[in-house]
């Protein structure tokens, strides 16, 4: 999306976020959008839909509201459709043979960033193919989220990684190790038995092990390679024998007993 303007507070978007309802609740905050929608969306009326029998470059208005709803006849038997909350009338450019609508015109000198944006994001993006239209969005939402973290960030820093041409790169590598540093710091401080390739990986990613973590997690290790231990929180009669350790108090917990992290009962409480 881009805000082309903060005057008017009017914003210029691809048909993946333009829509009524979207358009009503940005007119309830004073503001206003353009942008063009997609052919499969229910608030399109059918006489505004691609149809042979349209002349070319005519076009079909509709009004609801504050709303303006234009389709527009770029080739025989295709239509573009567009959605304004800005526009209130049926002003077309007659002096152009195509005979463009307002609304398209004002779209295509502001839909610059729409394009750029797309275009930046496509050469380092996170979108993977999957059926689950909520990943989608997801996986847009991390793309637009992370390039508006650079550009705030090279802003505030111009000078940073030296103008190089992969900076973006090399900046969205240092954030992600960044949101994981406090999951792998987790993981690391309560899994007594973390695997070796695993706590490589997070040293690769500049973790770095606490020596009393280490000292504990090889003692917890060492004992359970000796001997395994009856559970001191089952009772005596039950004679229950644990493989794990709570990690903080460092005595013998069965599966019952114990969390994901290795933490007994009697510790958690």
């Amino acid at each position: 999306m881009n805000k082309h303007s903060f005057c008017n507070s009017t914003w210029t978007m691809d048909n993946f976020f333009t829509s009524v309802p979207l358009a009503e609740k940005l007119l309830k905050n004073n503001l206003t959008i353009i942008g063009t929608l997609r052919q499969n969306k229910p608030d399109i009326p059918s006489i505004m839909k691609p149809s042979k029998s349209r002349e070319l470059h005519s076009s079909e208005f509709g009004f609801h509201g504050n709303m303006t709803m234009v389709s527009y006849v770029q080739k025989k038997g295709k239509a573009v459709v567009l959605l304004s909350t800005m526009h209130d009338d049926k002003a077309v450019d007659n002096s152009s043979q195509k005979k463009k609508p307002e609304v398209i015109q004002y779209y295509n000198k502001t839909k610059g960033g729409v394009d750029t944006m797309d275009q930046i994001v496509s050469n380092y993006t996170c979108l993977r193919r999957t059926r689950r239209w909520p990943m989608v969005l997801w996986y847009n939402m991390l793309d637009g989220a992370t390039l508006n973290a650079y550009t705030n960030f090279s802003a505030q820093h111009p000078d940073y990684m030296g103008g190089a041409n992969n900076a973006r790169l090399l900046f969205i590598k240092e954030l992600g190790k960044e949101l994981v540093m406090p999951h792998m710091k987790r993981r690391m401080e309560g899994t007594p038995k973390l695997q070796k390739h695993i706590i490589e990986a997070m040293g690769r990613c500049g973790l770095k092990k606490d020596t009393a973590t280490t000292q504990l997690q090889e003692d917890i290790r060492q004992e359970g390679q000796r001997k395994r231990k009856r559970c001191a929180i089952c009772p005596v009669s039950k004679d229950r024998k644990a493989n794990s350790w709570c990690s903080q108090c460092t005595r013998p917990v069965c599966k019952e007993h114990k969390k994901l992290v290795i933490i007994c009962e009697a510790c958690k409480n």
